[in-house]
């Protein structure tokens, strides 16, 4: 019997799906500046605490702009 296939998601991936999740149950979720750290290690603690490797694309790891091209591109802020 071999070993499991190991799993993983994207930390910030998982940041977005929970907020839209937020937004569907009707709360208004807002990224606080200079929170960016603190939302990151959650979701990465919340994802090894399910089994699951938090786990990014090579090309996204250095994030020399604290995120704000990353939320550009996605949110448009």
């Amino acid at each position: 019997m071999g070993m499991p296939e190991q799993q993983v998601y994207d930390p910030y991936r998982l940041i977005d799906d929970v907020e839209g999740l937020l937004i569907q149950r009707g709360h208004r979720p807002e990224r606080l500046d200079g929170r960016t750290g603190d939302r990151v290690a959650g979701a990465s603690r919340l994802l090894r605490g399910l089994g699951i490797d938090p786990l990014r694309a090579p090309g996204d790891a250095l994030d020399l702009d604290g995120q704000i091209a990353y939320q550009s591109r996605l949110h448009g802020d």
